[in-house]
């Protein structure tokens, strides 16, 4: 007569691990790469005026 329908986390609640949490402070910091590297590549071409470069 034990009846075990306790609600558990359902398919819209998934628990955070420190895998997903990592992957995505990952994603983070190769946006970040690929933003300053972009900054560098048009300094470099001189598309930034130079009042703008310190």
């Amino acid at each position: 007569m034990s009846d075990n329908n306790t609600p558990g986390p359902g398919p819209e609640t998934s628990p955070v691990t420190v895998a997903s949490v990592r992957r995505v402070h990952l994603s983070e910091d190769w946006l970040a790469t690929g933003v300053g590297l972009a900054l560098v590549g048009l300094g470099l071409l001189g598309l930034i005026p130079e009042g703008l470069v310190p």
